[in-house]
């Protein structure tokens, strides 16, 4: 039997909504960060690591970003996705030119297979880029063309990239309650009682499922919005700490430079 329409309308209202439900998709977020056009004489991070997806289009060849000692010459025709949570270093051997875009999908996709993915530009990319390299095409204007390159950028991506996403619902759920709660003094119990489970097994769901404790997903969540914060923002370092749950600015810095290996300023200023 299929089951009810799930709806949100209060109870006692004169609104009413009856049916079956015939598909039910996930919510996804689309959240460009920023989409530029830049020429580097050099280009030197190492052992970066960003909460956000990267798209790298280059139009001159002179980049390599290098993942696990494997190094990757950025060549023109094609373009690059590099998922959050990817440590990598990148250099150069002469000067060169790309378009870039920083986005999150949300937390369904956050924890995409780490790596850099290669794809050959394709027509509706060239496209969308004619439109993109105009001045006057995104001033002013809700910026469509950026979140349809990105999203035709996504869609090569092979099926491979979401198999690690098959997490246990609980697990999902307390992610997603962490996730939209940053500011808040969580607890263990808190996330617990929200994901329907003993504080004991939620411990146990996450080492089986994250091999990192329920608390350490939290923080990681917490640095991951200060970092965006930091990077696609003005906001003052003592008001990101606040706003991320991280006590004040000596707390972050200490967790930043312990997990980051790097501080708030540094990381503000850094070369994209």
């Amino acid at each position: 039997m299929e089951k009810p329409v799930l709806s949100l309308v209060p109870s006692g209202t004169a609104h009413r909504v009856v049916g079956n439900r015939a598909v039910a998709l996930p919510g996804v977020t689309v959240d460009i960060l920023t989409t530029r056009k830049i020429e580097l004489e050099q280009w030197e991070l190492r052992r970066f690591h960003d909460p956000y997806w990267r798209l790298y289009w280059p139009l001159i060849a002179g980049g390599i970003v290098e993942i696990d000692g494997k190094e990757t010459a950025l060549a023109p025709g094609n373009v690059y996705l590099i998922p959050p949570h990817t440590t990598f270093s990148t250099s150069t051997y002469q000067p060169f030119a790309k378009w870039y875009a920083h986005f999150n999908l949300g937390p369904l996709a956050d924890r995409a297979a780490p790596g850099i993915y290669q794809f050959p530009i394709t027509a509706e990319m060239r496209r969308l880029m004619q439109k993109l390299a105009r001045p006057e095409s995104e001033k002013g204007r809700f910026p469509w063309h950026s979140i349809l390159w990105v999203a035709e950028a996504v869609q090569c991506l092979p099926d491979s990239v979401w198999e690690q996403q098959r997490l246990d619902a609980r697990v999902l759920t307390a992610m997603e309650f962490m996730n939209t709660h940053l500011s808040l003094k969580l607890t263990a119990e808190q996330i617990a009682k929200y994901a329907g489970l003993s504080v004991r097994n939620l411990n146990h769901l996450f080492q089986q499922e994250l091999q990192q404790a329920p608390m350490r997903v939290l923080l990681d969540y917490r640095l991951d919005e200060a970092c965006r914060l930091l990077r696609h923002g003005d906001t003052s370092i003592d008001e990101i700490a606040e706003q991320c749950g991280l006590i004040n600015r000596h707390y972050l810095s200490r967790m930043m430079r312990q997990y980051r290996n790097t501080s708030p300023a540094a990381y503000r200023n850094e070369m994209v």
